[in-house]
């Protein structure tokens, strides 16, 4: 029977990943995963976390299973902090493992409405969203949102493939610190792009990531703010693996504004697809984040190591336009200093992106994506050096 399954495609960054382990190289550098990194190359544990999680130890006094759609608790801690005044009764919530587990969710339900309709997608963008989409057999089209040679938005091409979207589609895209590009629209460009939205009966749907890591996490609530303000339909998938470092630990939440007379029949839907995918979701994470929210001591310690972890990161894009000025009196990599979260696109081919790997011994994932965040100081003018040998600078 085996015998008979297709070839899947294989995540391009777990490809990356592959192939930095099999490189023989001492000097290899990987700019692969996303996951921060301190200045030592560690991921660590916050102080916040630790103790959230020692508290857990001493008080927890069950590990039954939670409702199906998990915490109330923590999904309304969330649901106030990050959305505010704007959240309230209409809104159906579940806790689930991770933005991604939210995400598969919703394609689910998209794909399994009587009339099924478009996700409209920002390219380039999440590599997992299409997969994702896929799998639940939710039709989707892409639409550019970005020129990696020329590393700009292409705002106003968004806006005008976004002409043929119709009433009830969505439109799929992500808050601030955009994976993989790093380019953010203004605020300006967010409201108008609502404004295409709601004129054209659009339902947005957005992803959050890395909240915290782009101006700090009450400004980067500031998009899901608007769109939950303004629309009366309205999906927020939000991931707080990165924004607390704990990624193996999966801690997301589902939010989805309806109209007062659709939320039962939306909370029976979540409920029966959370039901038959995860079933039910892990705890351990968001047990920790609810935790923090709810005690304004570890809130303010949390706050404190994510605003750490958020200058760092900038701090290493000031670094890389200061060195390659300084180096080599040039400002190709300039706009990375402008960009915002872990992560860039180079403005580099294919070709030249193999070559990135095979001379200098730099593993970026496929389309050209470098994690900013997994760099050490020294690391700095090697990828510099490398990127203008392989431009042919």
């Amino acid at each position: 029977m085996f015998e008979n399954l297709n070839d899947y495609p294989v995540d391009p960054i777990m490809i990356g990943a592959d192939y930095f382990a099999q490189d023989p190289r001492d000097d290899k550098l990987n700019l692969t995963v996303g996951v921060y990194q301190d200045e030592h190359g560690h991921t660590p544990i916050l102080q916040a976390v630790k103790e959230a999680e020692r508290i857990l130890v001493e008080t927890q006094v069950s590990k039954s299973y939670l409702a199906l759609t998990g915490d109330a608790e923590y999904c309304n801690l969330i649901g106030l902090d990050i959305l505010g005044s704007a959240f309230g009764d209409e809104w159906v919530t579940a806790q689930t493992s991770g933005g991604a587990v939210a995400l598969r969710v919703m394609a689910d339900l998209v794909a399994q409405l009587p009339v099924s309709p478009t996700v409209w997608l920002q390219t380039p963008t999440y590599g997992n969203y299409i997969p994702i989409l896929t799998a639940a057999g939710a039709k989707y089209r892409g639409i550019p949102y970005y020129d990696r040679i020329r590393s700009k938005i292409t705002f106003e091409r968004m806006l005008k493939h976004l002409s043929h979207a119709k009433a009830g589609d969505l439109f799929l895209m992500q808050g601030y610190c955009h994976n993989p590009t790093g380019a953010d629209m203004t605020a300006d460009q967010f409201d108008a792009l609502l404004n295409v939205l709601d004129e054209r009966g659009v339902i947005p749907w957005i992803d959050l990531a890395y909240l915290g890591f782009a101006q700090g996490w009450e400004a980067d609530s500031d998009f899901a703010r608007k769109i939950a303000d303004r629309f009366d339909e309205c999906i927020i998938c939000i991931t707080l693996s990165k924004s607390f470092g704990i990624y193996r630990d999966r801690a997301g939440a589902l939010f989805v504004k309806t109209r007062p007379a659709d939320k039962s029949k939306m909370q029976r839907a979540v409920s029966a697809i959370v039901r038959s995918g995860a079933s039910h979701a892990p705890d351990h994470g968001p047990s920790v984040v609810r935790t923090i929210m709810g005690d304004p001591k570890l809130k303010n310690m949390w706050l404190d190591d994510l605003e750490t972890m958020r200058l760092r990161v900038r701090g290493i894009r000031q670094n890389i336009v200061q060195t390659e000025r300084s180096n080599h009196d040039a400002d190709i990599l300039k706009y990375i200093g402008s960009q915002s979260g872990m992560f860039s696109l180079l403005p580099i081919t294919t070709e030249q992106e193999h070559a990135l790997t095979r001379d200098h011994g730099i593993h970026v994932v496929q389309g050209g994506r470098v994690n900013v965040a997994r760099l050490k100081p020294d690391d700095i003018s090697s990828l510099i050096n490398a990127t203008h040998d392989v431009l042919g600078l």
